[in-house]
């Protein structure tokens, strides 16, 4: 299980700013909103996490009922992709709920240099064909194991022999994780104890360092296909099987915006007379938006000419990433650390 030390470290590291220089006084007027809707933004996704679970799980079963519809795999994909894009509203979150429940790596594991998951359905594929003990791997109940078994050239009877196992844990995982970030005694409680002790300094430290460190696993989306020109690796991309990587990569930029909007910091941005500042960050996310590819495949874009395009919206993306973790940061006097944005 992780352990969860990002929002002690996060907070030390604000008090230590606190007694190094002298900060205009906070009112609680300005946090109480701040905090509000940063949790209920985390709770709506979380909630909407946990539904699109479930309906995976009943798309599951009813593709594996032996009267199933014809189109139950269709639905079936279709259930999975939803999933999958609704879990990467959570990607790259670090310091509270996910990591508190040891959750870090229950839906997926990425990036997979080594095929890890493929390799260790086909073991655990292999035992139960057999009769044989599962090995009861943690990646062979993730979203990726999911992908595998739906992507390959795998008879309805075969993938069933790990289908509800996987959506029925992943179901639980979901439950799991909405019920923690619901609990006001969790990580609601860590936010109000930032806010008491360390002010606007450490709150704003905690949310715009999530902001900074899902950015940066949205980045490796990004640069680990990318490679070079004369090396790009499609196969280091996130979902390749599916060739559904730049939705993804789509959904969690358009997430991300999304936290930003209405997780709380753009309104505290304009309620606090940093309008300048919110306008920047408004265009580079506007910027970024525009100049993504369209399409799902991302190793499209790999190839010849479409190359030069990944790299202009590389671009713009690298000034979102300046917004949001250097000019953004220092217009409000924090010093976000190495472990804010060290990515995950």
């Amino acid at each position: 299980m992780k352990t969860p030390v990002l929002p002690l470290v996060t907070l030390l590291a604000a008090m230590g700013a606190l007694s190094a220089c002298q900060h205009q006084p906070h009112s609680d007027t300005d946090l109480a909103p701040l905090t509000q809707q940063h949790l209920n933004l985390m709770r709506q996704q979380a909630d909407h996490l946990a539904s699109q679970l479930h309906q995976l799980q009943q798309r599951s079963h009813d593709y594996c009922q032996p009267d199933a519809n014809p189109a139950a795999l269709a639905q079936l994909k279709q259930a999975w992709r939803s999933s999958f894009a609704a879990w990467s509203a959570h990607q790259g979150q670090s310091g509270g709920p996910l990591d508190a429940e040891g959750l870090s790596y229950a839906f997926q594991f990425w990036p997979d240099k080594k095929d890890t998951v493929a390799k260790q359905v086909r073991r655990e594929l292999s035992a139960v064909s057999k009769g044989e003990p599962a090995p009861h791997r943690g990646v062979v109940t993730t979203l990726g194991a999911l992908e595998y078994l739906l992507e390959s050239e795998l008879s309805a009877k075969q993938q069933c022999l790990l289908l509800p196992t996987i959506t029925t844990t992943l179901t639980a995982n979901g439950q799991q994780l909405q019920a923690a970030w619901h609990n006001a005694e969790g990580y609601q409680q860590q936010l109000a104890k930032m806010a008491e002790q360390g002010g606007k300094t450490a709150l704003l430290t905690q949310i715009l360092g999530q902001l900074s460190h899902r950015y940066d696993r949205i980045e490796k989306k990004l640069v680990l296909p990318l490679n070079t020109t004369d090396n790009p690796r499609p196969l280091f991309a996130e979902a390749w099987r599916s060739e559904q990587s730049l939705h993804f990569l789509r959904t969690s930029l358009s997430s991300l915006e999304q936290e930003y909007r209405q997780g709380g910091i753009r309104s505290y941005l304009l309620s606090t007379e940093h309008h300048a500042s919110a306008t920047l960050v408004d265009e580079a996310f506007a910027d970024a938006l525009a100049h993504l590819p369209r399409g799902d495949s991302l190793a499209e874009w790999l190839k010849g000419d479409n190359y030069a395009q990944l790299l202009r919206f590389k671009i713009s993306f690298d000034q979102l990433g300046y917004q949001l973790k250097q000019r953004l940061p220092h217009d409000l006097e924090l010093s976000l650390g190495f472990n804010a944005t060290d990515g995950d």
